[in-house]
């Protein structure tokens, strides 16, 4: 039996693929802007609102100015509540919550999520 398997190759321009923004060779900014350019181009946002509802160990729902966000987090997100490192389930509803994340069909992957300060 003959099975095929067919993986998609995305070809990336050359910079890209080095993770080097602009033209190659010159600098486009100075080094103290570069990390907040970088973010810019990767969607990086933050968001403050409230903390509606855990949805399971590692997500939870959101609101800012009325409008629902769905907030993912994994092993490398850094979570906070009152200055001290904490569980998502530690958060209660209505609390004041700022996600730092990247948002990804809808969803925000957060880095950072901080209530209480």
């Amino acid at each position: 039996m003959n099975v095929r398997r067919f993986v998609r190759v995305v070809p990336l321009p050359f910079a890209l693929a080095l993770g080097v923004s602009g033209t190659v060779g010159a600098v486009a900014a100075p080094a103290s802007q570069a990390t907040v350019l970088h973010a810019a181009a990767m969607g990086e946002l933050t968001k403050t609102g409230t903390f509606d509802k855990l949805l399971s160990s590692t997500s939870f729902k959101m609101s800012v100015a009325m409008k629902p966000y769905i907030v993912d987090t994994n092993a490398m997100t850094h979570i906070s509540l009152d200055s001290m490192h904490a569980k998502l389930s530690a958060f209660k509803k209505g609390d004041t919550v700022t996600v730092k994340g990247v948002l990804h069909m809808g969803t925000i992957l957060a880095t950072t999520v901080v209530s209480g300060m």
